[in-house]
């Protein structure tokens, strides 16, 4: 982030919501360049104490490469298994929320499929002088890692700085006119999300541009623009527990759904699912339409894919959103790349949200993934999942999808396709004290053990089968707490 850019919002941020505190879990990785000995082993020398003129001397080794210890070849031994349960609980995590924050806790999981990770989250729990506001973020990102982990460090900093504006003013008007204190409504939140996520990828795309042109260094203006060639999804949850409220704003693919409690006929507790985002692709009726508008003439969408990307909306990806004379000037200055076949209007792609809001009960349950989760689980597979991993009334610790306690049941017309790329039944297992890694797990097979560890063996392919998923799952207050 542009440095005036970063310090404005965090001084607002700071110094008018004094005591906000951001959790963020991610990968660091430092990838180290080595040496490597291409020198051959010496040939094989006959060995002139034998009579058989076919036999030789085991060659002698005199080199050894510098990174075998990274990919020795026993790692693919038939017998070699990997440790699923370590794969799974490797990054998990659960945060008990302060009281008066209306969440009881939050609980995080991530698994890796592409190296590092293209996925990132932040949370946020905030004390403000109505109550608390709470903050999650998933970010699915794709074609590299640099925007999900730009977004992880600022746009929760960002939103807040905003949300702390318009609160304000809505305080500000209230005292002018001799009213008591009156809180923006459901427009006024989804207007300030809407122009915070379009002024973040402004930056992103445009300000970083400008910042290269001052500069003739090919060196920073890789550095600058890669969280702009990169690209990510966004998924931002915003609860205030003075209006019980929750605001959810999608950019692009991932998903977030709310479990609610219910009672089936038969009197047993059940739970209803709530969808709160819907997926922005190539394959949404209404956003084809919004581009075939926007483009008039031009053939956008095909193959279900927005010029060769899967989304219609994301952070980043300046290749669908500078100028094509841009990227022409990119390329030929600062080792940029080719323009996209179809590319003649841009942009093509958006960051602007679309938010929902829904008035949080006690019990309610908040789902988060992003879009490696969803092409595992259906919304009633991941709500039945968390209400089974909640009721410790159901003992059994395995489960039919048609068994879980979620309304419809059974499976769904919208399952995703890995199940059936695996050639593979859905069969659950209860085993772990974590929310989201229970749902990550059975995502990846569940009771199938030899299928999951399967896919965990999976190398160079791996992203073909799999994507890295990352789950946050929100427990608002019960009754008992909710006072």
């Amino acid at each position: 982030m542009h440095r005036a850019f970063a310090q404005g919002y965090r001084r607002k941020a700071l110094v008018r919501a004094t005591g906000l505190l951001i959790g963020t879990w991610g990968l660091t990785y430092t990838v180290v360049n080595r040496p490597v000995n291409l020198d051959a082993a010496p040939p094989s020398r006959r060995d002139e104490s034998h009579n058989d003129k076919h036999s030789f001397t085991k060659p002698t080794l005199l080199t050894q490469s510098l990174v075998a210890s990274q990919k020795p070849v026993s790692s693919f031994e038939s017998s070699r298994k990997p440790n699923v349960d370590d794969k799974l609980r490797e990054f998990e995590q659960i945060h008990k929320a302060p009281p008066g924050a209306g969440i009881s806790e939050y609980h995080v999981a991530e698994t890796t499929s592409n190296n590092p990770s293209e996925d990132d989250h932040a949370e946020a729990i905030l004390p403000v002088p109505s109550g608390y506001w709470s903050l999650f973020g998933v970010y699915d990102g794709h074609a590299g890692w640099e925007t999900s982990a730009w977004l992880r460090e600022n746009l929760i900093v960002a939103v807040v700085s905003s949300l702390v504006d318009v609160y304000d003013r809505f305080h500000r008007e209230a005292l002018d006119e001799g009213v008591s204190m009156t809180t923006p409504g459901p427009k006024d939140i989804e207007t300030t999300f809407k122009d915070t996520f379009k002024d973040v990828d402004h930056h992103l795309i445009h300000e970083r541009l400008q910042q290269v042109l001052l500069d003739t260094s090919r060196q920073k203006a890789v550095n600058t623009l890669a969280p702009g060639w990169a690209g990510s999804c966004a998924l931002l949850s915003f609860y205030d527990s003075d209006l019980k409220i929750l605001h959810t704003a999608i950019t692009g693919d991932s998903r977030a759904i709310l479990g609610r409690r219910v009672k089936d006929e038969d009197g047993k507790t059940s739970y209803s699912v709530h969808v709160l985002s819907t997926e922005q692709d190539g394959k949404n009726i209404s956003e084809r339409e919004r581009l075939a508008a926007e483009h008039p003439g031009e053939t956008v969408v095909k193959h279900d894919r927005v010029l060769g990307i899967a989304v219609s909306r994301a952070f980043g990806d300046g290749r669908w959103k500078w100028s094509v004379e841009e990227q022409k000037m990119l390329k030929e200055k600062y080792l940029g790349r080719s323009v996209l076949p179809g590319v003649k209007t841009p942009p093509y792609l958006t960051a602007e949200p679309e938010v929902t809001s829904i008035e949080i009960q006690p019990g309610d349950f908040l789902i988060m993934g992003t879009d490696g989760l969803w092409e595992c689980l259906t919304s009633e597979d991941a709500v039945g999942l968390v209400g089974w991993w909640k009721d410790h009334s159901l003992k059994t610790s395995v489960a039919q999808p048609d068994e879980l306690p979620v309304q419809p049941k059974g499976n769904h017309s919208n399952d995703g396709p890995r199940y059936g790329q695996w050639n593979a039944k859905k069969e659950f297992i209860k085993t772990d004290d974590n929310a989201a890694t229970h749902l990550i797990r059975n995502a990846l097979g569940g009771s199938n053990t030899d299928l999951a560890a399967a896919l965990f063996s999976l190398r160079a392919w791996s992203r073909t089968f799999r994507d890295d998923i990352t789950a946050v799952v929100v427990f608002f207050d019960d009754e008992k707490n909710a006072a």
